[in-house]
C-alpha cells in the first residue's frame, strides 16, 4: 500500500519531477496559458444545440469554454515511480439544465486531454468511459457512489500521447427526461506502464463541478476537483467532459 501525500509540483511532457515516496496529487504548472484543442466543442459550449447542427442533436457542457489551458490539471501520482495511478474524472449532466424534455439519445462522449504518456513501450494507454445514472442530488462536495446506477458496460479506449487533444468516443445509451446522466472518464493505474495521464482543463468557468476519484490519494468517492485544488492552494481546475445526443 502506498503512502498517501498532496503535493502540488511542475508537469513537463516527460512526467513529473518530484522527490519521495508515495503517492500524491500532482497538478501540472505551466505559463503556456490557453491552447485551443484539436476538435474541440464550440468555446461557448453552453449545452445546447450548436448553430451548425441538427435541430435535433445537442452537446451537454457545463464549462464555458472548450479550450485546453496545459499545465492546469490534477491526478494522483505515484511518487515512487513519477507516473499517475488510479484516476477517475466524472461529471454529473441534469438534463432538466439544458431543457431536454424528451429522451436523449446519447452518441458520444469528448474529453480534453492535458497531457497523455503512455510510458517507454506504448504509445497509447488504456482507458474506460462509463454512463450511468445518478440519482441523487448533484452538485454536491462529494458524490455518493451507491447511487449510481450503471447504463450500459464499460466502453473500452485508447488514449494516445499527445499534449492539449481532445478525444471524441462514440457511445450509446438512452436518457430519459428528468434524469441526470454520470459520465466517467477511469484510468488504470499507471505504474506497471509507467504511463501518465492528466485530463484537459481550464480556468475559464463553469456551472457545475467536475469530480475526481483517486483511492490512492485517499479519495474513495468522487469530490469535487475545485475543493481539491482550493487545498492545494491551486486555481480552478474546469474539466472538460462533454456528452453529444440526439433528441
Amino acid at each position: 500500500m502506498y503512502d498517501m501525500w498532496w503535493l502540488v509540483i511542475s508537469l513537463a511532457i516527460a512526467g513529473c519531477a518530484s522527490a519521495g515516496k508515495g503517492n500524491s496529487i500532482t497538478s501540472g504548472v505551466s505559463d503556456a496559458g490557453a491552447e485551443p484543442a484539436d476538435g474541440a466543442a464550440p468555446s461557448d459550449a453552453s449545452g445546447g444545440t450548436a448553430s451548425d447542427a441538427p435541430a435535433s442533436r445537442i452537446t451537454l457542457a457545463q464549462t464555458d469554454s472548450a479550450t485546453i489551458t496545459t499545465g492546469n490539471s490534477i491526478a494522483c501520482e505515484n511518487k515512487l515511480t513519477n507516473v499517475t495511478v488510479l484516476n477517475s474524472y466524472l461529471r454529473v449532466f441534469a438534463l432538466a439544465d439544458f431543457g431536454v424534455t424528451d429522451v436523449l439519445h446519447v452518441t458520444e462522449v469528448a474529453f480534453g486531454v492535458d497531457t497523455a504518456v503512455a510510458g517507454p513501450r506504448a504509445t497509447a494507454q488504456p482507458a474506460q468511459v462509463k454512463l450511468g445514472l445518478y440519482e441523487a442530488t448533484p452538485g454536491t462536495t462529494t458524490l455518493d457512489p451507491s447511487a449510481i446506477v450503471a447504463l450500459g458496460d464499460a466502453v473500452a479506449i485508447q488514449i494516445p500521447d499527445g499534449k492539449a487533444t481532445t478525444i471524441t468516443v462514440p457511445v450509446t445509451a438512452d436518457v430519459q427526461a428528468g434524469q441526470n446522466l454520470i459520465v466517467e472518464l477511469a484510468l488504470p493505474d499507471g505504474t506497471a506502464a509507467g504511463s501518465t495521464f492528466l485530463i484537459g482543463s481550464n480556468a475559464l468557468g463553469e456551472r457545475a463541478p467536475g469530480y475526481l476519484s483517486a483511492r490512492d490519494c485517499g479519495l474513495k468517492n468522487p469530490t469535487t476537483i475545485q475543493s481539491i485544488a482550493s487545498d492545494l492552494a491551486h486555481g480552478p481546475v474546469d474539466l472538460l467532459i462533454s456528452v453529444t445526443g440526439e433528441r
